[in-house]
Order: C-alpha cells, then sequence, then structure tokens
C-alpha cells in the first residue's frame, strides 16, 4: 500500500450512506425470509444466523469498538442472543442505529482499534470502509436467501474490489512475511475504468495463534490506480460487480475474463480459493 492508504477511498458520507442502505435491504429480505432457509453462500447459517451475525455479532462489536476508541476491545461483552425473529430484528436495529450514530460523531482519522495488520488502518476510517462492504456483502447473502437480487452500486464495487484484495486477500500479518516474486496481475473493473495491479509471491512465516509454519502463494496490492497493462504477466476482467462477488464467492466465475499467462492466472485463483468470510 501507498503511505496515503485512504487517498482512493470513496467518501466517508458514502460509506456511511452505503451502511445505511444495504442494513436497511438486508433487514428487508431476512424479516421475511422462511425460518428454515438456508442462506446459500453460507450454507450453515440459516437467515436468523445471518441476522444475528450482522447485528448481534458485526455491527454491536464495531459500534463498542467506535463508542472506545483506541481501546482494544478486550473488555467487549458479547450479547446473549434472543430466540425470536422480532427480537433479532431489534438487536440489529439497536446495533445499527448505536453503530451510525458513533460514526457519524467520530472523525475518520481519528485512531481506533483494527485487527488489520497495517498500523496505518487502525482507525474509524477503516471501520466506516469495512462495515460498508461487510453490510453490502451481507446484502447479497440476504436476498440470495429469499432469491430477490438486485444489483451493487458500480463505485461501490469497484472500491470493495480494491478493499478486497489490498486487506482480506492481501494483508501481512506482523508474524509473516511477503516476497515478491515479480508476477503481476491486473485485475480491472470494466464498467467503471478502475484498475488494480498485485503482485504475487510467497507469505512466509510461524502463525502463533495455529502454532504452525506458513509457506504458500499469496498477493499484494502494489496500484489502485493501475493504468492499461502495466508490464503485468495476466489479467482479470469483468464488471465492478461481478469481480466484487466473484473475490468474495458470492458470484460465478464463468463471468469473469481472463487473459495471459495461464500458471499465473491459475496461481491467482488458487489464492482466491481462500476462505474470507
Amino acid at each position: 500500500m501507498r503511505a496515503d492508504v485512504t487517498e482512493h477511498w470513496l467518501a466517508p458520507e458514502v460509506y456511511l450512506e452505503a451502511i445505511a442502505r444495504e442494513t436497511a435491504r438486508l433487514r428487508e429480505c431476512l424479516e421475511v425470509a422462511d425460518p428454515g432457509a438456508r442462506v446459500p453462500t453460507c450454507p450453515q447459517w440459516s437467515g436468523d444466523d445471518l441476522l444475528w451475525h450482522l447485528g448481534g455479532g458485526v455491527q454491536h462489536f464495531w459500534a463498542w469498538v467506535i463508542a472506545h476508541r483506541p481501546e482494544a476491545p478486550e473488555a467487549y461483552v458479547e450479547p446473549t442472543r434472543p430466540h425470536s425473529r422480532d427480537e433479532l430484528l431489534a438487536v440489529l436495529d439497536q446495533a445499527h442505529e448505536d453503530l451510525l450514530l458513533r460514526l457519524r460523531n467520530a472523525d475518520p482519522a481519528e485512531a481506533a482499534w483494527s485487527w488489520a495488520s497495517d498500523p496505518r488502518l487502525h482507525t474509524v476510517g477503516f471501520t466506516l470502509r469495512r462495515q460498508a462492504h461487510e453490510a453490502l456483502i451481507h446484502r447479497v447473502d440476504a436476498e440470495l436467501t429469499v432469491g430477490a437480487p438486485t444489483p451493487l452500486d458500480p463505485q461501490l464495487a469497484a472500491d470493495g474490489v480494491a478493499e478486497c484484495l489490498e486487506v482480506m486477500y492481501g494483508g501481512v500479518p506482523s508474524w509473516g512475511h511477503f516476497a515478491d516474486d515479480g508476477t503481476r496481475v491486473l485485475v480491472h473493473a470494466t464498467d467503471v475504468g478502475r484498475r488494480v495491479l498485485v503482485a504475487m509471491g510467497r507469505f512466509t512465516g510461524h502463525d502463533p495463534g495455529k502454532q504452525v509454519d506458513v509457506d504458500e502463494d499469496d498477493v499484494h496490492v502494489l496500484d489502485v490506480a493501475a493504468h492499461g497493462h502495466v508490464g503485468a504477466d495476466a489479467s482479470v476482467r469483468a464488471s465492478a460487480q461481478d469481480l466484487d462477488l466473484w473475490l468474495w464467492h458470492r458470484g460465478p466465475a464463468h463471468l469473469i475474463e481472463t487473459d495471459g499467462d495461464e500458471q499465473v492466472l491459475d496461481r491467482f485463483a488458487a489464492v482466491l480459493r481462500q476462505s474470507i468470510d
């Protein structure tokens, strides 16, 4: 990442609007979902599980993080999950209200705890951006649960492509090291003209949590405003929506166009098969 990691981010108000809009759509879908319906993209979950995940899990937690910034969440207490659909909806409504209130009254540049390894991402702005995309992807999950998909905003989806590659796949934890091997993949959101240049290489280190040594192919974003093919060994192209859904394992691969070195494309696809839920 460049020194100014926020240079290519969307405006804070865009993220705030997205959190509100995407959460409202998720609520609308799950309020009427069959109690026995499974989430196709997360088959271990029912619709109520998804509702609890976003409300009682994600948004409740991050509202606490912003309220207590920059304190780390060691003192955070998870809420108790209620039983009824109405109670689950009430938890989501309260957590959502708290999250938006606290984000609206915080400066995006203020320090705030983050799980991201890059210290430059320990800000309110990181939470703003991450929660917009969290709500977006889970809105997609909710729509698929009830069979009522709607389009993604192209600019938000294009930002989601960059965020997913930079943070979810390309983040380097403090216990590891990424060694660039000179291989390049250009990811192009064709409808909005957004290009992300990705380096491939090896990630190595000792995972202290799992107590295992790691040595595997990985990716690292070099430029989120790349022009042309800039010497890429392979390219991946689609609309911003199709790329964002594909990267998050929510959309089909046949909508993605590829070109260039097949071995590079295979390596890239193998990295993207990692779970990032």
